[in-house]
């Protein structure tokens, strides 16, 4: 299945500054939970298109739980895909960034484990420059319920203007940063989770850590033979 999608990326969980994973390092005290959330352009800067969709400008957030390295055996994932999306769109993005095709996106499986839930449901990203906000709802019992939220800005030090940021960290390749494209390093002012399939899928922090960054990912399966 071909594909070449880019945009931009939020990453925050209860690790403190920085996350062990983009060191492939175990987490703090042992488990994480953390969410992605991966924001499609509108293809001008790379692509927007699985299988011949159209999939600009379309949100998908990822909530992933693991104990010990994320590379193990442990990480399970609930997948969100924004409310906007149509049925065939909400089944490609699913398989996308749920590691199910072949090429780059495959490889998020390492780093997903298994994919417990995946549904639709209203979510709001704001990746600006001097702070940034996730949030994903979803209708249960006749009302909306927030199941993710989370906040930050970059992360500074003093007497310095800019932020920390990595390049060629353990989860590049897994989340489509470009080829020396840095991340920045941010300081989540809260993240809070509410998502009962998960184990360990309830908590509620404030100063953690988080990254945003770049995406692009690209794949042909070629001519048939």
């Amino acid at each position: 299945m071909d594909y070449a999608i880019s945009g931009s990326f939020v990453e925050a969980c209860d690790c403190t500054v920085m996350c062990p994973c983009w060191l492939d390092d175990d987490p703090d005290e042992g488990h994480c939970t953390g969410l992605l959330a991966w924001s499609i352009g509108d293809g001008s800067d790379g692509g927007a298109s699985i299988d011949g969709v159209d999939v600009r400008n379309r949100t998908v957030v990822s909530v992933t739980t693991h104990g010990g390295n994320r590379r193990g055996d442990s990480a399970a994932t609930v997948l969100f895909v924004d409310s906007g999306a149509s049925p065939e769109q909400c089944h490609l993005l699913a398989m996308a960034f749920g590691g199910e095709l072949a090429g780059p996106l495959g490889d998020l499986a390492a780093v997903s484990g298994v994919v417990l839930q995946q549904e639709q449901a209203d979510i709001a990203v704001d990746p600006s420059d001097h702070g940034w906000s996730v949030s994903v709802t979803v209708p249960r019992g006749g009302s909306d319920v927030r199941l993710v939220h989370a906040a930050g800005a970059p992360k500074t030090f003093a007497f310095e203007d800019d932020p920390l940021t990595l390049r060629n960290t353990a989860l590049s390749h897994e989340l489509g940063v470009p080829p020396g494209q840095d991340v920045t390093a941010q300081m989540g002012s809260e993240l809070t989770v509410s998502v009962a399939t998960l184990p360990g899928g309830y908590l509620t922090v404030t100063g953690r850590s988080g990254m945003t960054g770049r995406f692009f990912y690209q794949h042909s399966d070629g001519p048939a033979e």
